[in-house]
């Protein structure tokens, strides 16, 4: 049987070109059915010497030799690079774009699928497994396509991430394939998970405190207004009553409220939280304070981020990581 052993895996970070040793070449059994023919064929023009058994024994090898060679040009010098910019989260669905290209222009009709090894399902046709076939005509030498890959947990994604490519074109007779490593720093967030109450109570009061009113005011006169009834008697302007006759209040220039920065601690959480949950609950308040551009510092064990460019961002990967 006419058989080529495994070649090397191609590793590749963003782009990578299939070549020679890359491909797995084995024959089909219609190949082997012509080849058995044949010999069958060559064992009777032996026998008889039929010299157009000869012409058709050698037509039919020929063509076997001829089918492995369109074979495997379906695959070489085909090129294939990964994009992915998204965010995703942990029990999401990684989308990167698959970009495949090719300089000759050549009619390719292949098979490509996703394999997360060493589990994958060669039988389910539904999975995010199941082979899907790209054309290339003559006159379009890029197509475009959708790698989905399923994310179970936070961090790094998952370990390895192969790409296996094949075409059996464009006769059928042989089978050939290569193996694709994509080798990846994405980074999958942690999947958020909401709550309302988090931190000690901040209520307590301080007995040496003065009151204070939910509309303070400053201490910059602004203008004098016509007292009402119920107004306290220190805002009353004093030496104009004196001098007029008239009762005034004053009315002062209130401060704008201060901006407070936040603090996102793991120290909010009682000691003990799974690491997975405590990453899960931060991430919440994260987005969260990004989505009402609130300035706030997330605090971790052995690490402290405060507000800067980029500071969502930041925080979303330290989760991932933590």
């Amino acid at each position: 049987m006419l058989f080529f052993k495994p070649k090397e895996i191609l590793l590749f970070s963003q782009n990578g070109k299939i070549a020679a040793q890359h491909l797995t070449l084995r024959p089909t059994k219609l190949s082997v059915s012509l080849l058995v023919l044949s010999a069958a064929i060559w064992i009777g023009a032996v026998n008889y010497q039929v010299n157009v058994a000869y012409a058709v024994c050698f037509w039919v090898v020929g063509f076997v030799g001829v089918a492995a060679l369109l074979t495997k040009r379906q695959l070489l010098g085909l090129q294939v690079s990964c994009d992915f910019h998204d965010e995703v989260f942990a029990g999401e669905t990684a989308s990167v774009q698959l970009t495949w290209h090719d300089d000759a222009k050549r009619l390719r009709v292949f098979w490509w699928r996703g394999e997360y090894a060493p589990h994958f399902d060669e039988k389910d046709t539904h999975s995010s497994d199941a082979w899907q076939r790209t054309d290339f005509s003559g006159s379009l030498n890029t197509q475009n396509t959708t790698w989905h890959i399923p994310i179970q947990k936070r961090g790094a994604f998952p370990q390895d991430l192969y790409l296996k490519v094949a075409s059996s074109a464009p006769f059928g007779l042989f089978h050939a394939e290569c193996r694709l490593l994509w080798q990846t720093n994405a980074v999958a967030y942690a999947a958020p998970l909401s709550h309302q109450n988090w931190g000690a109570s901040t209520s307590s009061s301080d007995p040496e405190q003065k009151p204070q009113h939910a509309l303070s005011q400053g201490e910059d006169l602004a203008y004098l207004k016509p007292h009402q009834q119920g107004a306290g008697l220190q805002n009353i302007a004093w030496k104009v009553y004196a001098k007029r006759g008239e009762l005034m209040d004053k009315a002062f220039d209130a401060p704008p409220p201060a901006q407070h920065s936040t603090t996102i601690s793991y120290r909010d959480y009682p000691q003990g939280t799974p690491v997975d949950k405590l990453a899960s609950l931060l991430t919440y308040r994260v987005l969260q304070a990004h989505q009402f551009r609130q300035p706030y510092t997330l605090e971790l064990p052995h690490l402290t981020l405060t507000p800067q460019n980029g500071l969502r961002e930041k925080c979303l990967n330290a989760l991932a990581l933590m």
